[in-house]
């Protein structure tokens, strides 16, 4: 779409300068014309002249009278000037008025078209793909071809990413049943949309957090809703050896932060300046 509207720009700019160049060029006003025209021949006379000197064809003071003779036909010409200044600042005007006129009807013919023949809601909507569309195409292929991982991956994922939770839990079951190694990343991702769905971290999410845990003992999401889930249950110090085993992992500053906070709060310890 942004290819599309750079190349109507440009054949829009295209067709403007081959209207308005010769407009403009012809606003030179004929006084103008005329002025600069004598002068080039006032200057080319006055060479042919100096030529014939030096040629011997005229003597000095002949030269020098018909020197004379063309700078008066020369200032005869701009006296007559004033006479004609006020129609050439009339037509200098014209190109300003007639320039804006034909921009405001290119832009007018232009965008009055492309709103009758044209979808403005691609430009509105450029960019963003319709998530409904792709999630009923990738169902449609899941339900086509049930054994394509990839396909069911990628449903998965655009229902999480559009909050369908519930039938993103069901899609990450039936790779994590059909996987045939166990898969501790999977799995997590299926406890995480299935506490999301349900709101309920004591249940089935917490089973499969820690069956996670089990095939991957520094499973990251793991280990901070294990703990969560420990904090419900009133098992303080449980949640703080979850929380303390993803305190020594490689974390970000501000995820760091927030799990130091949250086992701070259980045991009791306060921040104290160094």
């Amino acid at each position: 779409m942004i290819v599309f509207l750079v190349s109507a720009a440009l054949l829009v700019a295209a067709s403007l300068l081959f209207v308005l160049v010769p407009l403009w060029r012809g606003a030179q006003s004929a006084a103008d014309k005329r002025r600069e025209a004598n002068i080039t021949i006032y200057h080319q006379r006055y060479q042919e002249i100096e030529r014939e000197v030096g040629a011997g064809r005229l003597n000095r003071h002949e030269a020098e009278e018909e020197k004379d003779e063309l700078g008066a036909r020369l200032l005869a010409d701009i006296d007559q000037a004033p006479s004609l200044m006020p129609s050439a600042q009339r037509k200098t005007r014209r190109p300003w008025l007639a320039t804006m006129s034909i921009v405001a009807l290119f832009l007018i013919v232009g965008a009055g078209g492309y709103w009758k023949l044209g979808d403005w809601r691609a430009v509105e909507n450029a960019g963003e793909p319709n998530a409904q569309t792709v999630i009923s195409e990738l169902q449609e292929r899941v339900n086509q071809y049930p054994d394509d991982r990839k396909a069911r991956m990628l449903l998965a994922q655009a229902q999480t990413s559009t909050g369908q939770f519930a039938a993103a839990a069901k899609n990450l079951h039936a790779l994590n049943a059909a996987s045939p190694k166990p898969r501790p990343q999977l799995i997590a991702a299926e406890a995480d949309a299935t506490l999301q769905a349900t709101n309920d971290l004591q249940g089935k999410a917490r089973d499969l957090f820690a069956q996670a845990l089990k095939l991957d003992p520094k499973n990251r999401q793991a280990l901070w809703f294990l703990g969560l889930a420990a904090a419900e249950q009133g098992d303080n110090s449980k949640a703080v050896g979850y929380w303390g085993r993803l305190l020594k992992q490689n974390l970000s500053d501000d995820v760091r932060a927030m799990v130091q906070s949250r086992r701070n709060e259980l045991t009791g310890d306060k921040p104290t300046l160094n």
